[in-house]
């Protein structure tokens, strides 16, 4: 793992951790729940390293948790996993030269972007919501490389498999449907940068017969680049303070007023029913 990578993973999360937003610092105490949500994904991976040719794409699942720390910041934790794939096809004959396939798991913490909100005005209803994301952490993976049927070693055959852990750095953008208070919709999609080149075990390569006493090794391009593009449900976890620009709240009411019915209404229907009952 590079030295360089890691000092800046340690110096974001710390950067993290000490932040917050201008409400808590004006209370003077840090309610770490305000503003939170969770959302849980799944979708699509494909994979561009060294060994894809054909058949790149597979599936991945996860889930985020994010923090309103402004009216147009976010920080977020990830957790993500699921399989990669691809196979590799001999340039001249068409053929399956070789062909990998691994399990993966990735946690990264970042932040999100809301450009309408720094632009616009803030707006918790705010119907269709983009965002950009930047985040760093780390992937592990387990990957498993095979000879195919135009390969120098048997077909099907085991050729070699690593299991390691890398620095990652992954950027993209998103966007939120609101559906109710509680609620939104979520799609993603993301460019993931590894700091290795052994995702796809597939760092190296050797000509003609050399792969068999691994002499004369011919390195490959650095980095085994994929993108996730995923859709989610987002659950709100507790309400943030912030407040709706004054534009927005005739709209806001409008959008709400459905879900939040007012007790004050309620309770005197329910104590003159009570009345009645007991004067009839």
């Amino acid at each position: 793992m590079h030295t360089n990578a890691k000092i800046t993973i340690l110096t974001f999360v710390i950067t993290l951790l000490f932040s917050s937003n201008s409400s808590s610092q004006n209370r003077g105490q840090l309610n770490i729940l305000e503003g939170m949500s969770v959302t849980a994904k799944g979708g699509y991976n494909m994979f561009f390293g060294d060994l894809v040719d054909e058949s790149r794409g597979s599936f991945t699942v996860g889930a985020m948790v994010d923090r309103e720390m402004s009216e147009f910041i976010s920080a977020r934790v990830q957790l993500l996993g699921g399989q990669m794939k691809g196979t590799q096809v001999f340039p001249t004959s068409g053929l399956e030269y070789a062909y990998f396939d691994n399990i993966y798991t990735e946690f990264t913490v970042g932040g999100t972007y809301k450009p309408l909100n720094h632009i616009m005005g803030y707006f918790k209803q705010r119907t269709f919501q983009p965002y950009a994301h930047l985040n760093v952490g780390l992937v592990y993976y387990n990957s498993t490389e095979y000879w195919g049927e135009a390969g120098s070693g048997p077909q099907d055959e085991e050729w070699r498999s690593a299991s390691e852990i890398a620095p990652l750095v992954s950027f993209g953008g998103g966007a939120s449907f609101w559906i109710n208070p509680m609620i939104s919709a979520n799609i993603e999609v993301s460019s993931a940068v590894p700091f290795t080149d052994r995702m796809d075990v597939h760092d190296v390569w050797y000509a003609h017969d050399d792969w068999q006493t691994e002499v004369n090794p011919i390195s490959t391009d650095p980095y085994d680049v994929y993108y996730n593009f995923t859709v989610g449900i987002t659950f709100v976890i507790q309400d943030s303070k912030l407040r709706n620009d004054p534009k927005y709240n005739r709209k806001s009411y409008i959008k709400t007023r459905q879900f939040y019915q007012s007790k004050s209404r309620r309770t005197p229907n329910r104590r003159t029913d009570k009345k009645k009952f007991l004067f009839f």
